[in-house]
């Protein structure tokens, strides 16, 4: 919680929620804060871990089934796409924004994107809201030239061009 709340600056309620659901948790061995990604049915299938200390880690947990995401389940046809669960977290709080779809890719592919839609049939429109680096640039542009052909409305919705993702304008906004 301290980690989450005092760097990341995300809201203590909303890291609370996500704790309590079973969906953040700390790892004991190295105390990294991990993330996991439910099936439609709530069942865990993917689990990423990331570094709390002064040691920058990040990986995923051995058997992690990588066509999930970190996601969070609303009831409209939009769904918000991210890189991290930070910055899905960090768009949350943000916008306070608790009612749309939202996904977390865990990295550029798509696979869990591909899957989230499979299982969502009514998602008619995706925002995709990837990091303002060359990577995150890319993969964008790769994506809603795909998701369009597919016949969904794409829209690019990075955070402000100061900022590389959503979790560095939240700590900006907040240390303001």
């Amino acid at each position: 919680i301290k980690y989450l709340t005092e760097i990341r600056r995300l809201e203590k309620d909303l890291v609370e929620e996500w704790i309590a659901g079973g969906n953040i948790y700390e790892e004991k061995k190295h105390h990294n804060v991990v993330f996991v990604g439910r099936d439609a049915d709530g069942i865990p299938r993917y689990a990423h871990c990331g570094g709390t200390g002064g040691i920058k880690y990040r990986g995923d947990v051995a058997g992690s089934d990588k066509s999930y995401g970190f996601c969070h389940r609303g009831e409209d046809n939009q769904l918000f796409v991210f890189e991290a669960a930070i910055d899905l977290m960090s768009y949350m709080d943000i916008h306070m924004d608790f009612e749309t779809n939202k996904l977390a890719l865990g990295m550029l592919s798509d696979a869990p994107l591909e899957t989230f839609l499979e299982k969502h049939p009514q998602i008619t429109s995706i925002r995709f809201c990837l990091d303002n680096d060359v990577p995150g640039r890319k993969a964008t542009e790769e994506l809603i030239e795909k998701y369009y052909s597919l016949g969904y409305e794409v829209e690019d919705c990075p955070p402000p061009k100061n900022y590389k993702d959503y979790n560095e304008w939240l700590v900006a906004v907040k240390l303001q």
